[in-house]
């Protein structure tokens, strides 16, 4: 379902299957669409930001928009459960900031986030991470989202979080800046002597050349047709044997000694 206001400022429930699945001569659904402004001047009148929320989880849809909706500089535009909701709101309503649950089962962040891209009109994303993907989450700034929020964070965070991607600035969560400037600066920990490389099985050798080209334990999982639970148990015994504290870290080691497969 489908959150959205009418020109009269008040919420309505809409479904845009049903909506679709309507003849063409439905009255009502006619109406409904004379209703919607253009996209450019939807966006321009609005009073505060114009905020859209893709998460298909109850809970987590209830919480943004209690945040949007007791921040008198923003505006709820809709909320989607798919992103195939989201592209219409995108298509239709033209907010500026979109939130965007990661931990959501239902759909591929990067895949959703590209599609966010597409669109003719510049839109700010905001990922809602776990903080335990925080290695996904570099893989989502360099497909283009604006900022990340750890969703065990603050409710206010995330409403500083939309602030200050309206206004054009990033935002990331300490943890994920400190990778970052791991990554930037070549930094990795002293390493003990010997070669670390040679003490990997064959197995974590492998997941390992993996890692190093930027794949998330999900896209491993899939490529070697495993559980993602046995992929990130791998993962950690890798790391802990080349001395590394994470994923970033690992790229930089396997970047310093010249292997071909680190990004």
């Amino acid at each position: 379902m489908l959150v959205s206001k009418t020109l009269s400022g008040t919420a309505t429930l809409h479904n845009p299957h049903a909506e679709e699945a309507d003849s063409a001569g439905d009255e009502n659904l006619a109406a409904r669409r004379k209703r919607i402004p253009d996209p450019v001047e939807n966006s321009s009148d609005r009073p505060g930001v114009g905020v859209a929320v893709l998460a298909s989880r109850t809970l987590m849809r209830v919480a943004l928009r209690t945040v949007i909706t007791e921040s008198p500089d923003m505006e709820l535009v809709a909320e989607a459960t798919t992103p195939q909701q989201l592209n219409r709101i995108l298509a239709m309503e033209a907010p500026r900031i979109v939130l965007l649950d990661d931990a959501d089962p239902a759909w591929e962040t990067a895949d959703v986030l590209r599609r966010v891209r597409q669109h003719g009109h510049r839109v700010g994303v905001i990922i809602l991470s776990d903080p335990a993907t925080m290695d996904g989450a570099l893989e989502y700034l360099r497909t283009g989202a604006d900022a990340v929020v750890l969703n065990d964070g603050a409710q206010d965070e995330v409403a500083a979080a939309v602030r200050a991607v309206s206004a054009g600035h990033a935002v990331i969560p300490p943890p994920l800046a400190r990778k970052l400037v791991d990554l930037v600066g070549g930094r990795v920990p002293p390493l003990p002597a010997g070669d670390q490389l040679s003490t990997l099985t064959a197995r974590e050798q492998e997941i390992f050349e993996l890692v190093i080209t930027g794949m998330s334990n999900q896209e491993v999982a899939r490529a070697l047709v495993l559980s993602e639970r046995t992929i990130k148990f791998h993962v950690s015994n890798l790391l802990r044997k080349l001395g590394v504290r994470n994923r970033t870290q690992a790229i930089v080691y396997a970047r310093d000694r010249c292997l071909p497969e680190a990004r």
